[in-house]
């Protein structure tokens, strides 16, 4: 590895880690923006009024089987709330709650309102009591006549269970005004909570598909910022309200999302945040017009994981949600991969060192050109320091002298970098693919409790101990040790010694399975490394030409 390739791998390198770092960084200030924002703007931001009764005027009561009726397949489970003929909650029945998997994971548990309450508007929803009247096994029909003297039905339908996507809630309500007094009526999605190992709530977002692109709104939108340079700056909001027409609208989390699909674009939405006990919560609501005293709106409400083979069914972009990043198209192919190896080794442990074996295995051929390249420069120090010594005061002379050196012995300058060029998607695709896929939520293996989150074994105080990156810095160090650097100056020498380090500060957070990854890669390339320097133990260069 020459100079020229040591350096511009550096800066691959640390542009991917920048990559993580400054989002994570951007996150953390724009949620202590608030602490912030009073000393530093020239006249003082003041917060938007917030809605009075927001998410207080009523709570959703604990459950109750007498005001319940309850549909279901083999993925969820469905109770129906007779106060308002809406969701109570879902429970999602191939989802623990929590490591323990005793529990099912339940949506809307913590909600203000039940999912799909209606209102005529968003801080009075309707708390009349609907009645049944009809019902199958798939099937639900309710019905109430309002104190205004609206008349209004309701119907929800959920999938078999051999169905294409059977966590899709069909629904549809029909309402007739005896006067037409009301043009729009809101429509409540339901709650969101934040998951443990989404500690800046990067994924906790409210959704808008515009029929063109997603557009998330995060948290940290709802905290004051003083923008940049003054630009963009805001008090903090108690929510946030738009008229903008859409084609879905959804909540979501690391794991899990909600989706209404409407027949018709909604008109506009809603969404605020909600703090119970210490856990953030999004909650959301969509308007729609009506357009006369006699309208029908029908809907597909999908509740369910994060499956991007489930969401990228639905058609219409719903894959977004997903949030892969840049490098979106390494993020499928790699999880198609993991769910193909994973059908035939049902663990997901060993499914991603498998992966990562044939991902090398596949890279085999570009990174042995590296590393006999770098085997070879170190077979010709000797020559290219007489060449360097005698073309000192003519560049260019030295240049097709030290080319003609490289070409005598077959080795490529380039050869160093490509490996690096084509490691860092996949690094990052695997990055927020593993963060996001709630295929390895809570998944074992060996000593780690859930492959999503960091290998945590004990705590030092408030520090964690995780063991993984620990293995990684020691696997990259050997790697590096045995790794020829023959034209490297003392300062780069510095710079590789202290690698290990860095890579172990800058990944002591990430997904275990992240970490998994790069430490098998690592022992992988010492392997091949070590293979290669026997090979090549005798190799001795071309001599020199006059």
């Amino acid at each position: 590895m020459d100079k020229k390739n040591f350096i511009l791998g550096l800066l691959c390198l640390s542009a991917a880690f920048f990559l993580f770092s400054n989002q994570e960084r951007k996150l953390r200030e724009q949620l202590q923006s608030s602490a912030n924002v009073e000393k530093t703007a020239e006249t003082p931001v003041k917060a938007e009024v917030p809605m009075e009764g927001m998410g207080t005027s009523y709570k959703l009561p604990s459950f109750n089987p007498s005001q319940m009726v309850t549909l279901e397949n083999a993925f969820i489970k469905v109770h129906f709330f007779l106060l308002g003929g809406a969701i109570h909650s879902v429970e999602m029945k191939r989802f623990s709650a929590d490591i323990s998997g005793i529990r099912s994971y339940i949506f809307n548990q913590q909600a203000t309102y039940p999912a799909l309450t209606l209102a005529w508007d968003p801080k009075h929803p309707w708390t009349t009591d609907f009645k049944i009247t009809a019902q199958t096994d798939h099937f639900i029909q309710f019905s109430a006549e309002l104190p205004d003297g609206t008349v209004v039905v309701r119907g929800y339908q959920i999938e078999k269970s051999d169905a294409r996507n059977p966590y899709t809630i069909r629904n549809e309500f029909a309402i007739r005004q005896s006067n037409f007094t009301h043009d729009s009526v809101w429509l409540y999605l339901g709650t969101m909570p934040d998951t443990p190992g989404d500690k800046y709530l990067e994924y906790l977002n409210f959704a808008v598909f515009d029929g063109k692109k997603v557009q998330f709104k995060r948290m940290a939108d709802f905290e004051a910022s003083n923008g940049f340079l003054g630009i963009g700056r805001h008090g903090a909001h108690s929510y946030l309200k738009k008229e903008q027409p859409a084609r879905w609208v959804a909540l979501k989390n690391q794991f899990f999302t909600a989706i209404l699909t409407p027949k018709k674009s909604v008109d506009g939405y809603l969404t605020f945040p909600r703090n119970v006990e210490g856990c953030r919560f999004l909650d959301g609501l969509v308007k729609f017009e009506l357009t006369g005293s006699d309208v029908r709106i029908a809907s597909d409400y999908f509740v369910g994981p994060k499956d991007f083979m489930l969401l990228d069914k639905m058609g219409e972009g719903q894959d977004q949600l997903m949030q892969f990043g840049f490098f979106g198209a390494v993020s499928k192919i790699l999880l198609m991969s993991m769910r193909g190896i994973h059908a035939l080794i049902p663990n997901w442990g060993w499914t991603i060192i498998l992966l990562t074996i044939i991902i090398k295995m596949l890279m085999w051929p570009i990174t042995q050109a590296q590393l006999r390249s770098s085997k070879k420069m170190a077979s010709i120090q000797v020559p290219l320091k007489q060449i360097r010594e005698k073309y000192k005061a003519n560049p260019q002379k030295l240049q097709m002298e030290t080319m003609k050196l490289f070409k005598e012995n077959k080795i490529n300058p380039a050869a160093g970098c490509l490996p690096i060029f084509i490691q860092i998607p996949i690094f990052i695709g695997l990055y927020y693919m593993l963060r996001t896929s709630s295929e390895i939520r809570f998944q074992s293996f060996l000593w780690i409790k859930d492959l999503s989150v960091p290998d945590t074994i004990a705590y030092w105080g408030s520090f964690p101990i995780n063991i993984l990156p620990l293995l990684m810095g020691i696997t990259m160090f050997v790697q590096m040790r045995i790794t020829p650097t023959p034209s490297m100056d003392g300062m780069q020498q510095k710079i590789i010694k202290w690698m290990p380090f860095i890579f172990l500060v800058f990944c002591y957070s990430f997904p275990a399975a992240l970490i998994l990854y790069w430490t098998v890669q690592n022992l992988f390339t010492i392997f091949q490394q070590w293979l290669t320097n026997r090979m090549m133990k005798n190799v001795q260069p071309e001599p020199l030409k006059h």
